[in-house]
């Protein structure tokens, strides 16, 4: 085996690894990114084309260059602390772009490989909280609140007591994006829909309804509206409607009927119009409040306060925290101070430290590949850029490990390597309607 087999077979490996690791223990993701670095630095004649490839793909340039603006941003930065640890937390977007861009042709050649053990993954870790919330549910394991030992009945199987690992919001967003993967390689002939993987969609679908997370619930719309349109296509309508049916049952059934907390979920329209006019449950005017719905339109008016007073620039990458801080105390926001939230939007979030620079360069992230991959009818890619651009409307994804990494790693793997009907890579694709390439397009 020669030296540079062995280190593509690596790199294979450890790609595999964070693939499958990503929804099952995020925490251990680390230090094998560090091992998959050192790899790529161990092969220095992959590295200058991998330099080569990346000037080639302008999606790629884009999640760079929002690195840079980051970096950027810490030298009008008073909070250097908390901008060094924004800056190390969003490494993935450097790391995964310049090594994937060095194997282009394995992570082609191994793109459903990883897809596979992404859902893999998916499905362990939705077997492992199942298993614990059961556990927690016969034994019982008591939850503790101000030294007082509660038994939460069939709430163990709810929200933040059924997600072990990670917030609810990030393990739906995978385990959405683990089903449109399940189902894009069904439709490529690379998985065959039997019995079992029937049940995998069940166990995932009713896992991500229990996680209740807004904009899980609304990925999972969007999945289905992606499913039924396969569906139609293979002529199916029948077994598309029997599954609409099934699903409002579902829903009903597990989240209304046997999770007591539920309804607190959903926020009804007069909570949404009342909030906006600063009024709480008693129509009286608060500037915080502790229900989720309410408390997320109020930090939302805080945040773009905080935007139109620092439009261009913003308040630097260490300061964002700091100034949403401030204006809390200012506005009266005590809930919101004492629980530290942040924008819980990743556009006004990025909006606010690095201004409107920093906001466009973030929206071209999504705008420029979605129209590479809608025009190349890369339909993997596509839904990827929508489910992640909805779950950003509700979660600053960005500002955690457990965001960054499975936003970068997913975005760098696709933006270049998944090819068309035809064959033709995007890249390739750019080079053949060049007017240069292309004297006859011009």
């Amino acid at each position: 085996m020669t030296l540079l087999k062995f280190n593509e077979d690596t790199h294979i490996f450890l790609t595999g690894t964070i693939a499958f690791l990503l929804p099952v223990y995020p925490p251990i993701l680390a230090p094998i990114i560090v091992l998959l670095t050192i790899n790529w630095l161990s092969a220095p004649k992959l590295m200058t084309q991998g330099f080569k490839n990346i000037f080639n793909n302008p999606s790629l340039i884009l999640i760079m260059l929002l690195y840079v603006l980051y970096l950027v941003g810490m030298l009008y930065s008073d909070n250097t602390k908390f901008g060094h640890e924004t800056i190390e937390t969003k490494l993935s977007f450097i790391i995964f772009p310049l090594v994937f861009s060095s194997y282009t042709e394995i992570c082609k050649e191994n793109i459903n490989k990883y897809l596979k053990l992404f859902i893999y993954g998916s499905i362990v870790n939705a077997l492992i909280c199942f298993i614990w919330a059961t556990y927690s549910y016969l034994k019982p394991v008591y939850y503790f609140l101000d030294g007082i030992g509660y038994d939460l009945g069939a709430n163990y199987f709810y929200y933040t007591q059924l997600s072990l690992f990670l917030h609810p919001s990030y393990i739906a967003m995978y385990s959405v994006f683990a089903l449109i993967s399940l189902v894009y390689l069904v439709s490529k002939g690379e998985l065959k829909l039997n019995w079992k993987w029937a049940v995998a969609i069940f166990l995932l679908v009713v896992f991500i309804l229990l996680l209740s997370s807004k904009a899980g619930w609304i990925s999972l719309v969007l999945f289905f509206v992606y499913f039924f349109r396969w569906l139609m296509i293979k002529k199916r309508t029948v077994f598309a409607l029997l599954i609409i049916g099934f699903l409002i049952g579902l829903f009903s059934i597990l989240n209304i009927y046997l999770t007591p907390s539920f309804s607190a979920r959903i926020p009804h329209l007069t909570v949404i119009t009342t909030t906006l006019k600063g009024l709480n449950y008693e129509n009286k005017k608060t500037e915080t409040n502790s229900d989720g719905s309410r408390s997320r339109i109020l930090v939302w008016k805080a945040a773009t306060e905080i935007i139109k007073n620092n439009f261009w620039v913003g308040v630097g990458t260490g300061d964002a925290k700091d100034k949403m801080m401030e204006k809390y105390i200012e506005k009266g926001m005590t809930y919101e101070y004492e629980n530290k939230l942040n924008s819980h939007n990743q556009y006004l979030n990025t909006f606010i430290a690095l201004g409107v620079v920093g906001f466009i360069a973030l929206f071209l992230c999504f705008v420029v590949p979605f129209y590479f991959s809608y025009k190349e009818k890369i339909i993997l890619f596509a839904a990827f850029i929508i489910i992640v651009g909805v779950n950003f409307l509700f979660e600053s994804m960005l500002e955690s490990q457990a965001g960054v990494i499975f936003y970068a790693f997913f975005y760098s793997l696709l933006c270049f390597q998944i090819k068309n009907d035809s064959g033709t890579s995007k890249a390739e694709f750019i080079n053949r309607n060049s007017p240069i390439q292309n004297p006859k397009s011009t």
